[in-house]
């Protein structure tokens, strides 16, 4: 199989009076809205933690929330957009509030939400055509990735998950003849 060669597109430099497509909008709107809660849970959880490798992991995260809301917002505010009413540390966080889970709770919560993220992010590369929010955009899967990649080493270092089950690998191709279903149906 013969590989893809590289194609050679000269490509404008972004045009930032290039107006943001509904995509876009959307896109950036939903990245907001999800770090601006995810700053919030952070800092709760950053208040209890006690494992100092879960705590570097949120505060982390924490960076990562705090780096993509200013990217968000200063997108938002080139193009005077008003800034979505997200979540707010002082409106709907309590940081009185007493402990509610353990250090190993914090890392399953970053498993899911970092997922969560990479799916916004993964959907909204080929959806978007401005090259800063497309190159965003880039910015934010790598930086969850390399993020997920740390989850999922303290994850396994503290025993925290297993691998999925190891099965024998086949010696050879079979196919079902018949009687697949017996008794299903």
């Amino acid at each position: 199989m013969e590989s893809l060669k590289p194609i050679n597109i000269s490509t404008p430099k972004s045009d930032l009076s290039e107006e943001l497509t509904a995509a876009e909008m959307g896109k950036l709107w939903a990245t907001y809205m999800g770090n601006s809660m995810s700053k919030c849970i952070l800092k709760y959880y950053l208040q209890h933690v006690e494992d100092p490798d879960i705590k570097t992991l949120l505060e982390n995260a924490l960076k990562l929330s705090t780096e993509f809301l200013k990217t968000t917002e200063g997108i938002f505010k080139k193009e005077n957009f008003p800034i979505p009413k997200g979540f707010s540390e002082e409106e709907d966080l309590n940081a009185s509030a007493p402990r509610l889970f353990q250090d190993e709770y914090y890392v399953h919560y970053l498993k899911y939400v970092a997922k969560a993220g990479m799916s916004i992010y993964n959907i909204a590369v080929p959806l978007v055509y401005r090259k800063d929010v497309e190159e965003f955009f880039i910015n934010c899967m790598e930086s969850t990735m390399a993020l997920m990649k740390q989850i999922k080493d303290i994850l396994m270092s503290k025993g925290l998950i297993i691998k999925p089950p190891i099965i024998p690998v086949p010696d050879r191709v079979e196919f079902v003849q018949k009687d697949f279903l017996n008794g299903f149906l």
